[in-house]
């Protein structure tokens, strides 16, 4: 038992000696890894930052876009009011035409 436990101390600096090789190498490793995270980090604000903007200019677009086609809808509107109302004014002008006439007509009868 004694000399497995002596084996086992003996063999401690070879098994060290591996363990920081491999640790030595994960620590290279993570380094690259924590640049690469702080790089792509570093893009997602940048693409987020340019998507907000984008976001931004189309909402501009649009809401300008809707303004001027309410504006359109609106004179359109207004014409078609405007006409409506002298077609209205000519029908009732004709009508009152029509029952001076009419009346006009029953009074010769009359007589």
């Amino acid at each position: 038992m004694l000399e497995q436990q002596m084996q086992d101390l003996q063999d401690l600096p070879r098994r060290f000696g591996g363990l920081e090789s491999r640790f030595g190498g994960l620590e290279s490793r993570v380094g690259g890894l924590e640049s690469r995270v702080g790089a792509l980090e570093s893009q997602v604000l940048q693409l987020r930052q340019e998507v907000k903007e984008e976001f931004s200019a189309t909402r501009s677009e649009l809401r300008g876009e809707i303004a001027g086609a309410i504006a359109g809808a609106v004179k359109t509107l207004g014409t078609a009011i405007d006409e409506t109302n002298t077609l209205m004014r000519v029908l009732h002008e004709d009508a009152l035409a029509r029952i001076a006439t009419m009346a006009e007509g029953r009074r010769r009868r009359k007589r």
